[in-house]
């Protein structure tokens, strides 16, 4: 028996969804049949999409004995072998698969919880068994891409087994043929199909796809994730922006973003704030920027270079990849550093106390979760004195948010659009 804690902010937050439930089943009866035949059963599996980890911490548990649940085992020495990557483009997974892992006594030892996007990792790493209840809003370039690449990745003798929607199984019956791979199940559900298959019978040579390799520039070496390229025009700055499949705001800004854009040009904040004299140093935090239209967009409005760091945080690495991507091509004074955080507070820790003179949170409230509280000790951690904030929320949770304002902290001004409210914050009166 395993014991899994679900999230409301992630797929399937009421139960573990059909789809998982019968890849599992038909990965039983897999591994049932190879024991039949004589097959080794695998050591090194990716969990490619791992929500809160149920396809690889069962996994793990299977092949684990009560003998090898040591929890204070250090990485890189799990018993028998065994290694387990699994992987989510959210943050917020990653810390609820870390979190079920130790639940349901699977050692770090055995088991790594990653953000990053589908199939990255240590360009030498291969696996025995890639698993994934791969989700189609993903895009379909980004659905072709991985049969091919994931075949790549298998060890000889390695499977994928994935589960998909009914809808999509024949697009995959297709992909997997014009890999070259042998299929080697299906297993049909209610309203999902299952595939097993394994390496390409050949090599496909120079093209042979790799690892979604890490440090690059995704958007520029992986254009399957590349959604569209588009002008825009905001508070009288232009710019050009490509939207990334996966993250939000892909066709235009989001309301929140036009009133946050709205609410530093009413308070003037690059001649009141942001004056050339008090650029040195400065820093600037941008959590969930999303496809970048707000920190590219507020480049342009400070029109001069800044000398500290521009760092954006956020749940999803996807957004954080096409945020810096956008910066850097769309003219930013600096390559930004990226942070996987669920709020600031929760990943930023190493970038020290006080640093920033600007912030601007966007945050994806989870339902039925309270942590608006936590967004206000993130401010008071890193926000320099003198420094400004700005949240963007929906109106109740952004009422709720000013009602706690923490002595010190003086509202500077307050702007509603489309179910949102942008507030502006200093912590230092007469700004």
């Amino acid at each position: 028996m395993y014991d899994f804690t679900l999230s409301h902010g992630l797929f399937s937050s009421a139960n573990i969804d059909r789809g998982t439930r019968l890849l599992l089943k038909a990965l039983s009866q897999s591994w049932d049949q190879d024991g039949v035949e004589g097959r080794p059963l695998p050591r090194m599996i990716l969990d490619a999409g791992s929500g809160v980890g149920v396809l690889g911490i069962c996994a793990a548990g299977a092949l684990l004995g009560p003998q090898d649940r040591d929890l204070t085992l250090p990485l890189g020495e799990g018993p028998l072998g065994l290694r387990v990557r699994s992987q989510d483009r959210d943050e917020l997974a990653r810390c609820f698969t870390q979190y079920n892992a130790i639940r349901n006594h699977i050692p770090p030892a055995v088991l790594e919880a990653h953000a990053e996007p589908l199939l990255a990792g240590p360009p030498e790493a291969r696996w025995d068994l890639i698993l994934s209840n791969i989700p189609a809003k993903a895009g379909l370039p980004v659905l072709e891409d991985f049969v091919p690449r994931a075949a790549s990745l298998l060890r000889p003798g390695g499977r994928v087994l994935l589960v998909v929607i009914r809808a999509l199984s024949e697009r995959f019956r297709s992909w997997i043929e014009a890999a070259g791979c042998p299929l080697i199940l299906e297993k049909t559900g209610p309203e999902h199909m299952v595939f097993a298959y394994g390496p390409p019978a050949k090599e496909t040579g120079p093209d042979r796809k790799g690892p979604i390799a890490p440090g690059v520039d995704l958007m520029a070496e992986y254009p399957v994730y590349q959604r569209k390229r588009g002008a825009y025009t905001l508070g009288g700055i232009s710019y050009t922006l490509d939207a990334v499949q996966g993250a939000a705001d892909f066709d235009t800004p989001s309301a929140a973003v036009e009133a946050a854009i709205k609410l530093v040009s009413r308070l003037k904040l690059r001649e009141r704030v942001f004056s050339p004299g008090d650029r040195a140093g400065m820093g600037i935090l941008i959590h969930e920027p999303d496809q970048g239209h707000f920190p590219l967009w507020f480049a342009h409005y400070l029109g001069e270079e800044t000398s500290g760091p521009w760092v954006f945080s956020g749940r999803n690495v996807l957004a954080l990849e096409a945020s810096r991507h956008n910066f850097v091509k769309g003219g930013g004074p600096a390559i930004p550093e990226t942070t996987p955080a669920v709020e600031p507070a929760l990943g930023t820790d190493s970038l020290g106390s006080g640093t920033f003179s600007f912030i601007a949170a966007f945050p994806e409230i989870v339902p039925e979760t309270d942590r608006i509280a936590a967004y206000w000790v993130s401010v008071g951690r890193l926000l320099r004195p003198g420094g400004v904030l700005l949240m963007a929320l929906p109106s109740p949770q952004a009422g709720a948010f000013d009602r706690i304002k923490p002595e010190g902290f003086t509202r500077l001004g307050d702007i509603k659009r489309q179910g949102y409210r942008v507030l502006g914050y200093t912590d230092r009166a007469g700004v």
